[in-house]
């Protein structure tokens, strides 16, 4: 059985393999270096987003904001990296290559999409070996996030719009039309027309009734056969009676037109103003409905387009170089480790009824 784990004399056997420690971790750093100077360089453009919020703008809803709508504007991460825009730049700039890559896998290893913790801006990073390549596609996608995210409330919009704008034709129509019939029903035969003539036509009436009375009693009034000429007068008597009948079948049917008209007219000024009121209604629903859309979505603005990278982002050589010299001297030691474990030299051993029996003594 061997003893047990002795730290000093541990720490003196690493203290005598100090050579290997220091070779293999020598080795390490000029193989990371060695690997970081021979791998392709690549260079990481990124262009910044703004996402505005909803309000047109308005600094009282910009300070407003919470933590919990901040995290949801993540979702604008979606619109970024959308496929269908990934694969127009990669056409666009010759980046698919099906017999090397994947678009899946190239998209993975180009873009790069993040909103920022508790900030509005949203970052897009491509990275490519060509510096200038990769500032051209990261704009490329920025400004086709930008429009992508515009075109969906563009096309509700103008299908909301359209619609409105579809009533408030229909109601213009109809208050043309109402407007038409007013102005048709109101004119020569309009209910003030007829109550004129009734008015004109009752007032004749009056004077006939008058003049009949008048006549009336100058024929009863009469003494004498000479003061009196009966076929004349009788004869002026029945004309008023019949003027007067005239007159009151005249009054009786105007008066009927006149209800009917004065109706009509109430019906169609009714219709009138319940098309105008509909037209004003249509329009004012136009604008309140661009006000809305105007404010309650929010819009990506592309505030940095990226510049030409001037330093690649990988092979990151001092990080390589910390890696491989950490696991050259992590393994290093793990087989020192083991070494001294193995090649100590182990004790005699004795069997348990040996120190039984030493006990009983």
């Amino acid at each position: 059985m061997h003893d047990s784990f002795d730290v000093l004399e541990y720490i003196d056997f690493l203290r005598t393999q100090w050579k290997f420690v220091g070779l293999a971790c020598a080795f390490a750093i000029v193989a990371g270096f060695a690997a970081g100077f021979m791998l392709p360089k690549r260079y990481t453009a990124t262009a910044t987003i703004l996402i505005d919020p909803p309000g047109g703008g308005d600094a009282r809803v910009a300070t407003a904001v919470s933590n919990v709508y901040l995290e949801s504007l993540k979702t604008y991460e979606l619109v970024a990296s959308n496929d269908e825009l990934f694969g127009r730049a990669a056409r666009q700039f010759h980046l698919d290559d099906p017999n090397q890559w994947p678009i899946e896998s190239l998209k993975h290893r180009v873009l790069k999409v993040d909103k920022l913790r508790d900030t509005r801006a949203l970052q897009i990073s491509v990275t490519l070996p060509d510096p200038r390549t990769a500032q051209e596609v990261a704009q490329y996608i920025s400004e086709g996030a930008v429009e992508l995210s515009r075109s969906g409330p563009k096309q509700a919009e103008a299908s909301l719009l359209e619609i409105a704008a579809k009533t408030a034709e229909a109601a213009d129509a109809r208050l043309t039309d109402a407007a038409a019939r007013w102005q048709q029903a109101a004119g020569v035969h309009s209910a003030e027309a007829l109550r004129s003539e009734v008015s004109d036509d009752s007032f004749l009436k009056a004077r006939v009734e008058e003049q009949l009375l008048d006549d009336q009693a100058d024929l009863a009034g009469a003494t004498s056969p000479a003061q009196r000429d009966i076929g004349a007068s009788r004869a002026r008597v029945e004309l008023l009676q019949r003027r007067i009948v005239e007159l009151t079948r005249v009054i009786d049917a105007k008066s009927a037109q006149l209800a009917q008209q004065s109706a009509r007219e109430q019906n169609l000024e009714a219709a009138l103003s319940a098309a105008r009121t509909a037209s004003e209604a249509a329009t004012q629903r136009i604008a309140d409905l661009r006000m809305s859309l105007a404010s309650r979505t929010e819009w990506l603005r592309l505030v940095d387009p990226s510049i030409i990278p001037q330093r690649p982002s990988s092979p990151n050589v001092p990080l390589i170089v910390m890696g491989a010299a950490s696991l050259a001297l992590f393994g290093s030691l793990l087989y020192l480790t083991l070494s001294f474990s193995l090649t100590r030299v182990p004790r005699s051993y004795k069997r348990p009824l040996s120190f039984a029996r030493y006990g009983d003594d």
